[in-house]
């Protein structure tokens, strides 16, 4: 749960946001299709992220704490980063919505070929999408003047 998490928030969305569209992915695949799907990690990124496209933009976060439930663990408490971290966040939030989504499943471990598969886009296109983000990121970070974080 805490990676599906990890890998909305890196598409843009808030930490309840992400928790939420990924608890609606594991509830879809935990009783009947675990099982039988031949690539799981893939699916259940796609439907996390089928389900965060579907929620509403106007969503106010939560002002209470969220209730612990005896035997799971909440993604919220596992999605602590520090302060580049937290940057680098900040700077895929201002990439147009392609380069994010493209960036979010390349820092997921996703090669070429699996995310122009399964976001429709052809090999070049990814390519181009993700050298594009990335010089992009380089700048934004300030990376580029030879910061200890590159």
């Amino acid at each position: 749960m805490s990676a599906v998490t990890v890998f909305l928030m890196h598409q843009g969305a808030s930490v309840y946001e992400a928790a939420d569209a990924a608890h609606e992915a594991m509830a879809k695949l935990l009783p009947d299709l675990w099982q039988t799907l031949e690539h799981p990690r893939t699916w259940l990124r796609v439907t996390a992220q089928r389900c965060y496209w579907r929620q509403n933009n106007v969503r106010a976060s939560p002002a209470d704490p969220v209730p612990d439930r005896p035997g799971s663990t909440c993604p919220l408490t596992e999605a602590v980063f520090s302060e580049f971290q937290q940057s680098v966040l900040g700077a895929l939030r201002q990439l147009p919505p392609t380069m994010r989504t493209v960036m979010a499943w390349d820092i997921d471990g996703f090669g070429y070929a699996e995310i122009a598969d399964e976001l429709g886009l052809t090999v070049g296109a990814v390519r181009q999408n993700i050298s594009r983000a990335r010089r992009r990121l380089i700048s934004l970070l300030d990376l580029d003047k030879g910061d200890a974080h590159a």
